[in-house]
């Protein structure tokens, strides 16, 4: 969920030994300038979601896409594929050990199928708008916006096999990480 503190438990993790795998990353990498998924968007989409040089404009995709499911889901259908590709290489390139995915759109993408455990951060509602405002500089009716675009709570928490709350004081936080990643190095 945005705004839920997917960064900072990353960051616990990765120091825990992790390996990070940062899917938002990934779709950046894939959008840029000439790449073939940047080409099929454009395809779908039409000009209007590229930039004078040939860039993605983020701005008109989001504004798109945060308006119209339909819109939303045909992006995803186009980058998922893509993004599903580079996660199986790179773990299959990886060394032993653990991987986090740090995946937005874990379950959308499918690439759920692939994972031993699933970890999900989760606040509550009024939270989570308060810190998407504050983060990207965004009207309340845009980070309603957005936030409507997610699953809720519940959606996440049912399909998890540890589900972290961040609603309390950081320390709280790093507590329920350093608890949930105590038990996946067990293997419980």
């Amino acid at each position: 969920m945005s705004g839920a503190g997917k960064s900072t438990a990353c960051k616990v993790f990765k120091a825990e030994g992790f390996e990070i795998i940062d899917c938002d990353l990934i779709c950046r990498s894939i959008v840029e300038k000439g790449e073939p998924c940047l080409c099929e968007i454009a395809k779908a989409f039409g000009t209007a979601v590229l930039n004078k040089d040939g860039s993605l404009d983020r701005a008109e995709m989001g504004r798109i896409i945060f308006s119209d499911d339909g819109k939303r889901r045909l992006l995803n259908g186009i980058m998922y594929p893509y993004v599903s590709y580079i996660i199986i290489n790179t773990i299959a390139a990886m060394d032993n050990g653990f991987a986090l995915l740090d995946a937005p759109t874990l379950f959308e993408s499918g690439i759920d199928s692939i994972c031993d455990s699933i970890v999900s951060i989760v606040a509550d509602k009024e939270i989570l708008l308060s810190r998407i405002e504050s983060r990207d500089l965004i009207s309340r009716e845009q980070a309603e916006n957005r936030l409507a675009s997610q699953h809720d709570t519940g959606f996440f928490s049912e399909r998890s096999n540890y589900t972290i709350e961040n609603n309390g004081s950081s320390e709280e936080f790093f507590s329920e990480i350093m608890k949930t990643i105590k038990k996946i190095k067990e293997g419980k």
